[in-house]
């Protein structure tokens, strides 16, 4: 028996390792003691023949069957306790933590889809990850979130939501959640998915339709607002009464969010709308779209792009004599256009509608974080918006760990409990403080600000652009409906 009981010792601690086995293992030897006095006595009654024959052979059966039954008990509670939750480390005693995908030993591992190749990658991918990195690796070097250390698993989209998907599928078993999706089309490729695996995402897209998904995370004021706040801007602090304005935007889900605020802002503030373009992302000329904006003679031009498109447009419009106000929504500028033909137009016809700390303003424990990291880990990394996003992205997504590891789950449940059990967030001054809605938030609860400054183009700044507004938000972000 002794033989048969290692063995199926063995297997279990294999199988299912866990501070608790020595439990398991008495269960199952009380079971076996239990069903072998069963057995003696099914066999006194079933041979009914001498004493001494009954003793001998029930003693020879007896000790066959509870060898053999031992092991079997023990496989059948070690499957008990796999289908209980052996499998997420979850352990009867106290102290352990819960965890299931994701997380292997002290090591938790997040996932990050972004375009580090394609026309988004210089401008927007590579930063925003750098930032996340950066903030990382400070937290890892510090011995880490409690003692576990951040792993991140990362894929190349090119800013496709084809690709997206492929790479969402090739990890999302391998990681807790996904720590940045960066893209607006592309992360409503995979919304679904991650619901149907319950899994959160943090989200580098100010969408506001998806703001109002369970498991995504949003950080900073939608799309849709950044648009009211710049008309408000014109109509109410420069006191510009229906003015002639335009847009052009990108024909997917991010432009139909800056269109819904430029439709928004036609009612709230009068505006005097002459013009409404759009462009497939894949476009390389603009030209029918700048020329549809100048005949219409649009003062005030709302740009929903990226910073390649960006750039064509303002370019191809001035070539053909056509100069108005550009407005810029935040994803339409890197500080890298200063590089172009097209620097300086946008340092005299373009404002940009975002938010944030201004790079080395270390009166924000933020930002002198920010800076300490930089500075140690990506020396090279000039001041740039994108990547003080990802930092802050990767600041909210350790607060949301570390409340899961306070609370001993850290499980996607466990994470996404978490995540609503936070309700105010204070970043450090890196951006206003951003607040979520708690268990059950819908709509308006779930948009983490409203909040916006209006900036000029201005290559002295250290992030390239100078506050004209200061933090604002307009009638219009304030009372709009989610």
């Amino acid at each position: 028996m002794t033989g048969s009981w290692r063995r199926g010792r063995d297997w279990l601690a294999f199988q299912c390792p866990r501070p608790d086995d020595s439990a398991v293992v008495r269960f199952a030897a009380r079971l076996c003691r239990v069903v072998s006095r069963l057995i003696r006595f099914a066999t006194f009654v079933a041979f009914p023949t001498t004493v001494h024959w009954r003793r001998h052979h029930v003693m020879a059966i007896s000790k066959i069957l509870r060898a053999r039954l031992l092991t079997l008990a023990v496989m059948v509670a070690c499957v008990v306790m796999v289908l209980s939750g052996c499998a997420t480390s979850t352990a009867a005693t106290g102290g352990a933590i819960k965890t299931d995908k994701g997380v292997t030993g002290k090591t938790i591992n997040l996932g990050i889809l972004t375009p580090l190749t394609g026309p988004v990658a210089d401008p927007i991918g590579k930063p925003l990850t750098s930032g996340i990195e950066v903030f990382f690796k400070g937290i890892n070097d510090a011995g880490g979130i409690d003692g576990y250390k951040i792993n991140l698993i990362e894929k190349d989209t090119q800013y496709s939501p084809q690709l997206q998907v492929q790479a969402y599928n090739e990890i999302h078993d391998q990681v807790l959640m996904i720590a940045e999706s960066l893209g607006t089309p592309t992360t409503f490729a995979i919304k679904d998915l991650a619901g149907a695996d319950q899994m959160l995402v943090s989200a580098a897209t100010l969408s506001s339709a998806l703001a109002r998904e369970k498991y995504l995370i949003l950080i900073g004021t939608p799309y849709r607002l950044q648009v009211e706040n710049a008309f408000d801007y014109i109509v109410n602090k420069l006191g510009i009464a229906a003015p002639k304005t335009g847009i052009i935007y990108q024909d997917d889900e991010y432009g139909q969010d800056g269109l819904t605020g430029y439709k928004e802002s036609i009612t709230a503030y009068h505006l005097n709308d002459v013009a409404q373009v759009s462009f497939a992302a894949t476009a390389k000329d603009y030209s029918a779209q700048v020329l549809q904006l100048k005949r219409a003679g649009a003062k005030y031009v709302f740009m929903t792009t990226t910073p390649t498109a960006t750039a064509t447009i303002i370019g191809t419009a001035h070539a053909l004599g056509y100069d108005p106000q550009w407005i810029l929504q935040s994803p339409a500028y890197s500080p890298l256009l200063l590089a172009t033909p097209v620097a300086p137009l946008l340092q005299h016809e373009a404002w940009l509608v975002t938010q944030g700390a201004a790079w080395g303003d270390t009166s924000k424990p933020g930002m002198a974080d920010l800076i300490r990291d930089q500075t140690k880990y990506a020396p090279a990394q000039k001041p740039d918006g994108f990547f003080e996003f990802g930092y802050t992205e990767a600041k909210l997504t350790y607060t949301i760990l570390k409340k899961a590891i306070d609370n001993k789950d850290l499980t996607r449940a466990g994470m996404v409990k978490a995540f609503e059990s936070l309700k105010t967030v204070d970043l450090g001054g890196l951006l206003p403080t951003v607040t979520y809605g708690g268990t059950g938030a819908t709509g308006n609860d779930r948009v983490p600000s409203r909040d916006n400054t209006i900036y000029a183009i201005d290559a002295t700044q250290p992030l390239t652009i100078k506050d004209l507004s200061g933090d604002f938000t307009g009638t219009a972000a304030a009372a709009s409906q989610f």
